[in-house]
């Protein structure tokens, strides 16, 4: 599947999270997924970013922690570390 629509697929899936998530990077660096920033960086580079390094994810909801890690098994993206 091409990274776009990967992306497209993923932008989808955040917005239908039920809860604040966000993306830590192994610096502490934070990035709401469900954030207008977000939405300007563009989850093609999130996704990009992902696939480098080693980050942790933090979800208010745990079923929205569970969709987000059946994705990234899904598109073979690497697996976010829960937090």
């Amino acid at each position: 599947m091409p990274r776009n629509r990967i992306a497209d697929e993923f932008s989808e899936l955040i917005n239908r999270c039920h809860g604040r998530v966000t993306f830590i990077t192994a610096e502490g660096d934070r990035l709401v997924a469900n954030s207008m920033l977000s939405a300007l960086v563009g989850f093609s580079a999130i996704l990009s970013v992902a696939a480098t390094m080693d980050i942790q994810i933090e979800c208010e909801n745990d079923d929205d922690c569970q969709r987000i890690n059946d994705f990234m098994e899904k598109h073979q993206l690497g697996r976010f570390a829960r937090n």
